[in-house]
C-alpha cells in the first residue's frame, strides 16, 4: 500500500476535537487511510507528545487511528535545511492557507521592520520526508507554506 505523510496540525485537530476541522480531519484520514498507509515521521510523534499527557495515551491513538511511524533519510534533512534557510532569506509572512504574501510588519515607533517566523525547521523536514515518498502527498492545513516551499509534492486538505 502507498503511503500518505499526515502533518502534526491535523492530528492536533482531531485529537483536540477543534469543533468542524478536527471532524473534517478525521473522515478525510479515514477515507484515505482505505487506499494509504497513514505515516509521520518521529518529529511528529514527538510534537504530538506535547498534547497528550504520556505515550501510551499518545500511542494508543496512533493505533486507533492505524497510523505508523516512519524513519527519515538522511538525505531529507539536507533538503529541509537548505529550504529552510531559503525560507529564512525570503522573510516574507505568508498565508497558511492560500500561499499569499503578506505585507510587511513595521513597528509604529521606530518605523522598523519587524521580523517573525512563521515555521521552524521541523515544518521543513516533514515537508522533505514527504518528498521521500514514492507518492510525494501530505495531508496538512498549511496548504500555502507547502504550496510555497514544497511545489512538488501533492497537498491534501479539508476544505475549510
Amino acid at each position: 500500500m502507498n503511503s500518505l505523510i499526515v502533518d502534526t496540525n491535523v492530528l492536533v485537530y482531531i485529537y483536540s476535537g477543534t469543533p468542524n476541522i478536527g471532524r473534517r480531519y478525521a473522515e478525510l484520514l479515514g477515507d484515505l487511510s482505505a487506499k494509504y498507509n497513514l505515516v509521520i515521521p518521529k518529529l511528529v510523534y514527538g510534537e504530538l507528545s506535547l498534547i497528550f499527557s504520556d505515550s501510551k495515551q499518545l500511542n494508543s491513538f496512533l493505533n486507533d487511528t492505524g497510523i505508523i511511524i516512519g524513519d527519515i533519510e538522511p538525505e531529507a534533512y539536507i533538503l529541509a535545511t537548505k529550504r529552510w534557510d531559503s525560507y529564512n532569506k525570503r522573510r516574507v509572512f505568508i498565508c497558511q492557507r492560500c500561499g499569499k504574501k503578506l505585507e510587511k510588519l513595521i513597528c509604529r515607533e521606530c518605523d522598523d521592520e519587524i521580523k517573525i517566523r512563521q515555521h521552524i525547521l521541523t515544518d521543513f523536514i516533514i515537508g522533505a520526508y514527504a518528498l521521500q515518498t514514492e507518492e510525494q502527498k501530505i495531508v496538512t492545513s498549511d496548504k500555502g507554506y507547502y504550496a510555497s516551499y514544497f511545489p512538488e509534492l501533492t497537498i491534501i486538505t479539508a476544505d475549510f
